[in-house]
């Protein structure tokens, strides 16, 4: 049973096909509101009405939602015979505007090379994105048929594994939760359901312009392919659910191998998102290697690395050059490595910009948006930096180290550089460069986390602060 509430989550009697494939996939989520994706053409409508016929038996709340791109001369007309029909289900119904955004390369380079349909879709799920809240559904009328075509059409692309299991009836992206009801009905159902009930459906001319890539493989090749084998639309769907089954088994391996492979203690002070030891990672046989390195990145929700650009990084931490340290960009987030270690950390938020100078500071909690931190500061008693220093003395955060020496608590009188401290202590290059030097009257006392200065240790029955980061950026474990 699920989160729903009204009614029983299995189908009632006396539903068809559709009806049946509504409830199922969406029973146990009946108190969510219930988002449906309509352009108005056979296949979402034809999930409208058979969504909307189960309102009265399982409490539905229901959305249409309508992608108005604008391409068309019949657009616009398009667009009012949704909420048409929407008004006459009384279901709420929300249209993008005409002028949504639709990336190109020059706006987003990960859009280089891609066809009009790619960046058509991508304009459809940004604009479901924004107006879809994270706990509730999008429906969308993907049938069988279209299942088979995204086979073919990953297999000419030479798809992975992954990419060959086509959609899912039930996944999410980029925190849309979309369900799929009809992935497993052919299209000639739909179509059947649609003249038994009279509904009137729209027609994009488009959808036979073999122009399209999708287009071409229904007109011309699935439709040959079918007259051949009449049950190939089935076949192909029945190819993607193995490839679904194999990356199941592959997300499993990839998941152990970095449980086993994880950094015990990552010397991370700010957030990373996961770190593991490089020698463990080269004991992987290559596939495991780079099964390992996709799976991290897409449960990190990052767009993952080209293949090209995975086997570079991977054969740079193999040649393991001495003062080498490989990186591997995902735009949001860098594999960065460290001694033993290799680290996925978030890249700056926009609009973080190099270190100041020096920040006046009081021992308050501080935000210090330039470096993307966070200082947080907890009382104590006969440990942390003495209180009465930060309230009789000048206090300021200083990011230039230069050659700064330090005696840190517990290392004997003896004073050390700083930069041989922080290299002992294994903070990470690109962390050292945003946490802060605390000075008080020009005399360094310490950095969070990492190191105090003897001389402003608080005593025993002394108050004092124990400074805890953290990172404004994306949260890491």
């Amino acid at each position: 049973m699920g989160d729903s509430g009204k009614g029983p989550d299995f189908p009632a009697p006396g539903l068809d096909l559709l009806q049946r494939s509504v409830w199922s996939a969406i029973g146990h989520y009946k108190k969510r509101i219930i988002n449906i994706a309509f352009s108005g053409g056979v296949d979402s409508t034809v999930l409208l009405m058979a969504t909307a016929s189960l309102r009265p038996r399982m409490g539905l709340q229901l959305r249409a939602l309508h992608v108005n791109h604008g391409w068309s001369e019949d657009a616009d007309r398009w667009h009012a015979h949704c909420q048409r029909v929407a008004r006459e289900l009384d279901i709420p119904f929300l249209g993008s505007r005409p002028d949504s955004d639709i990336p190109c390369a020059e706006d987003d380079p990960a859009f280089a090379g891609s066809s009009k349909e790619a960046r058509a879709r991508a304009a459809r799920y940004r604009f479901f994105a924004d107006v879809v809240a994270p706990e509730d559904l999008l429906l969308t009328g993907h049938h069988l048929d279209d299942q088979a075509e995204t086979f073919l059409l990953r297999l000419m692309r030479g798809s992975s594994v992954r990419g060959l299991g086509s959609m899912r009836s039930e996944q999410t992206l980029n925190g849309l939760k979309v369900i799929r009801p009809f992935l497993d009905i052919p299209k000639a159902t739909l179509t059947g359901w649609a003249l038994e009930k009279g509904v009137k459906v729209l027609d994009d001319p488009s959808n036979r312009d073999a122009a399209f890539d999708r287009n071409f493989l229904r007109h011309d090749i699935l439709a040959k392919l079918s007259s051949r084998w009449v049950e190939a639309a089935e076949t192909l769907g029945r190819a993607a659910a193995h490839f679904q089954g194999t990356q199941s088994i592959l997300n499993e391996v990839a998941s152990d191998d970095l449980r086993i492979c994880a950094l015990a203690q990552p010397r991370c002070y700010l957030g990373h998102l996961g770190a593991a030891s490089l020698s463990a990672l080269l004991g992987l046989s290559r596939p495991r290697l780079l099964n390992a390195f996709r799976f991290w990145t897409r449960q990190s929700n990052l767009g993952a690395p080209s293949e090209r650009a995975l086997e570079e990084f991977i054969r740079q931490l193999e040649r393991g050059s001495p003062g080498a340290s490989p990186t591997l960009s995902l735009g949001t987030a860098t594999f960065r490595t460290y001694r033993d270690g290799v680290f996925l950390i978030p890249e700056p938020l926009p609009g973080i910009s190099a270190a100041p100078k020096m920040e006046p500071w009081d021992g308050s909690r501080l935000s210090i948006s330039s470096v993307g931190i966070e200082l947080i500061p907890e009382e104590t008693v006969g440990s942390g930096l003495r209180v009465s220093l930060i309230r009789e003395g000048r206090v300021e955060l200083r990011w230039r180290r230069g050659q700064t020496k330090v005696t840190p608590v517990g290392r004997g009188p003896h004073r050390h550089q700083l930069r041989k401290v922080l290299q002992q202590a294994g903070v990470p290059p690109w962390e050292r460069a945003r946490i802060p030097l605390i000075f008080i009257d020009d005399r360094f006392a310490g950095m969070p986390q990492v190191v105090l200065d003897e001389s402003c240790r608080a005593r025993a029955g002394e108050a004092g602060l124990k400074v805890r980061l953290r990172d404004l950026r994306k949260p890491g474990p």
